[in-house]
C-alpha cells in the first residue's frame, strides 16, 4: 500500500511541477507575441509580400505498345505537349520569375530585422536570455519560407502491359531554357502546320503513339475485323489501324477518324484521303 501511495504522490508532484512549467512556457511566449519589436516588424514586412503558388506542369504517359514507346522521345512528348499549354507555361515562368524578383528583395528585409530583446514594454522579472531565445524561434517559425523561383519541367513515359503493368520508364528533365526554345520553334509554322520537320515528325510521332493496343483492339471488334475498304478478314490478312484523314493532313487519333484496313489497302492508302 505504502508504495503505491508514493508512486500516486510522485504523478501527482510530477504533474504540478508539468503545469507550472507549461504556464510559465505560456508567460514567455505570450509576452514574446505581444510586446516583441522583431516580431512585429517580420509580421509588417510579410504582409507587403504575396508570392505566387507553384504550379507543376511535369508530363506522363503511358504507352502499352512497345514499338511506340521505343520510337517516342520525352522531348517529342513535350514538343507535342507544348501546342496545348504553351501560353500556362509563359503565366507560370513569369511568375517564379517575378517570386525570384520578390524574394530577394524579400530576404533584404528580414535581414535587416535585428532587435532581438526589445519589447515595447518592461521584462519584469521575466529572463531576457530566455525570451530571446523564444523569441528567435517564432521570428524563424513566422518567416516566410522560399517560393519556387526557379522553373523546370519534366517528362516521365511508361511502358505497360495492356493490362497496365508497368515494365519499363525514361525521363527526362526540361530547363526554362529548353522549354522556351522548343516553344520559339513551335512558333514557326504555317496554319496547322509547322515549318520546323523536326518539329513536325515528333508530333505525328507522338499523335500515331496515341493508337494504344487496347484502341486497336476495339476499332477491330467495331470495324468486325475486316477490312473497311476491301472487305477481307483478318483470317486472310494482316489488319492494320489507319487514320481516315491523315496525321500528315492534320488529322487526329481520335475513334471517329480511325479505321481497319488490311496491309495491302493501307499501304495503297498512303497519306490519301479515301
Amino acid at each position: 500500500m505504502i508504495p503505491f501511495l508514493i508512486i500516486c504522490s510522485i504523478l501527482v508532484i510530477a504533474i504540478i511541477i508539468l503545469a507550472v512549467y507549461c504556464i510559465i512556457q505560456n508567460r514567455y511566449k505570450d509576452f514574446v507575441l505581444q510586446n516583441s519589436v522583431c516580431l512585429k516588424q517580420l509580421n509588417e514586412v510579410n504582409s507587403r509580400y504575396n508570392f505566387y503558388p507553384y504550379v507543376s506542369f511535369d508530363q506522363s504517359h503511358t504507352y502499352d505498345n512497345k514499338n511506340f514507346y521505343n520510337t517516342i522521345s520525352c522531348e517529342d512528348y513535350l514538343i507535342y505537349q507544348l501546342q496545348f499549354i504553351r501560353k500556362k507555361i509563359f503565366d507560370q515562368i513569369d511568375k517564379v520569375n517575378s517570386n525570384k524578383r520578390l524574394y530577394s528583395s524579400y530576404k533584404n528585409e528580414v535581414k535587416n530585422i535585428n532587435q532581438f530583446g526589445k519589447f515595447d514594454v518592461s521584462t519584469g522579472k521575466l529572463k531576457l536570455d530566455k525570451l530571446v531565445g523564444i523569441e528567435k524561434k517564432f521570428i524563424e517559425k513566422q518567416t516566410i519560407q522560399a517560393p519556387v523561383t526557379q522553373f523546370s519541367l519534366t517528362v516521365t513515359l511508361y511502358c505497360s502491359t495492356i493490362n497496365g503493368k508497368i515494365r519499363g520508364r525514361k525521363r527526362e528533365n526540361f530547363s526554362v531554357d529548353d522549354v522556351l526554345t522548343i516553344i520559339k520553334r513551335l512558333a514557326n509554322r504555317r496554319g496547322a502546320f509547322y515549318c520546323d520537320r523536326e518539329i513536325w515528325d515528333a508530333i505525328c510521332r507522338v499523335e500515331r503513339g496515341k493508337v494504344s493496343n487496347k484502341m486497336r483492339f476495339s476499332i477491330y471488334a467495331r470495324d468486325g475485323h475486316r477490312c473497311c475498304n476491301c472487305g477481307i478478314s483478318d483470317r486472310y490478312a494482316q489488319l492494320e489501324i489507319d487514320h481516315i484523314i491523315p496525321i500528315a493532313k492534320g488529322g487526329k487519333t481520335t475513334y471517329n477518324n480511325l479505321q481497319t484496313l488490311c496491309h495491302r489497302c493501307n499501304v495503297k492508302k498512303g497519306d490519301s484521303l479515301y
